[in-house]
């Protein structure tokens, strides 16, 4: 929390450079002084999170790498490296399958969320969001180094994903901007082109066959499917709620999603050459974690068991003690 000095006085020379009130994790969002002006009551929260799996035979969330506060997790091909976002500070860590080895990529003030792994598992694409900055992808070596900007543009970009052989990538943007379309970038000529058809879609998956692409229309209610083939869209899944974070199987036979912010929340699932979805589990009663780029992220273990991020945050009223400069 900050204050400012108003101005007073015929000259108002008082300076008005804001003061820093409150230090520390706590996120404060309201606030009232008291009568006295003595005392400040205010609403401050603490976010945490937790990684949850779901355990299909107990139909329970349980905590999977002992419940980290952290998600936007993406395994390698091989299944034996995992990346993913810490909360609340959104740093990006990389580290072996079961939790051990891991390594810090990102630092503050960077905010960096939606990774994925190259296919030969020696790079990280990301999103990163700086203060008063577009959102952009950047790779960063798998071992940690120096984060590479893909594009140097002042346009937003968002949903990186690899073409299977590590050639390309497929990105999207972000919903309040225009043109809103699917990229691909050429990674050895640096060559950017729009995928025909793609006006106001985004989330792109890229199948691992490369035959297919999926993406999401702006308002997240169909699923589209791209044919690299056919160069040509159709309409895959309609669904009465919104679509979030779509992920393939490893065999590419089915397509993974949730429907998290719908009236009733569930993840489904959906097979390649059929239009109709099927009831993997109920989310009811899941507390999702919604932070910035991910906003309720969902994902896949290699096995296909669903990956969560449950909120844990705090929310409580302090009266503070007011002491002005």
């Amino acid at each position: 929390m900050w204050a400012t000095r108003e101005p007073t006085g015929l000259f108002r020379w008082h300076s008005r450079v804001p003061v820093q009130l409150t230090t520390g994790p706590l996120s404060f969002d309201a606030f009232a002084p008291s009568p006295n002006g003595k005392r400040l009551f205010v609403g401050a929260s603490q976010l945490r999170a937790e990684l949850v799996r779901h355990d299909p035979k107990s139909q329970q969330f349980v905590p999977f790498l002992s419940g980290i506060s952290a998600g936007e997790l993406d395994f390698s091909r091989d299944g034996k490296w995992i990346v993913y976002t810490s909360y609340p500070d959104a740093t990006l860590w990389r580290s072996r399958a079961d939790g051990t080895d891991r390594l810090q990529l990102t630092f503050a003030p960077v905010s960096a969320g939606l990774s994925r792994w190259s296919p030969d598992a020696t790079q990280i694409a990301y999103v990163s969001k700086r203060p008063g900055l577009p959102w952009k992808i950047f790779l960063i070596p798998a071992q940690g180094g120096t984060p590479q900007e893909v594009l140097p543009s002042d346009q937003d970009e968002s949903d990186p994903v690899w073409s299977p052989d590590g050639q390309r990538l497929a990105f999207g943007g972000i919903p309040d901007q225009h043109p809103f379309v699917i990229h691909l970038l050429d990674l050895n000529t640096h060559q950017v082109s729009t995928i025909p058809g793609s006006e106001d879609l985004f989330s792109p998956r890229w199948s691992p066959d490369g035959q297919y692409l999926a993406a999401l229309t702006r308002n997240s209610t169909k699923l589209m499917l791209f044919n690299f083939k056919t160069q040509k869209w159709s309409e895959w899944i309609n669904e009465p709620g919104a679509i979030g974070f779509p992920n393939w199987s490893r065999d590419g036979a089915y397509l993974y999603y949730d429907t998290a912010f719908s009236e009733h929340s569930t993840f489904r699932m959906v097979k390649v050459g059929e239009t109709h979805s099927e009831l993997v589990f109920d989310l009811k009663g899941l507390l999702a974690y919604r932070s910035a780029p991910a906003f309720g992220w969902s994902g896949i273990t290699p096995n296909g068991s669903g990956l969560f991020v449950r909120d844990l945050s705090t929310d409580e009223l302090y009266s503070l003690d007011l002491e002005l400069p």
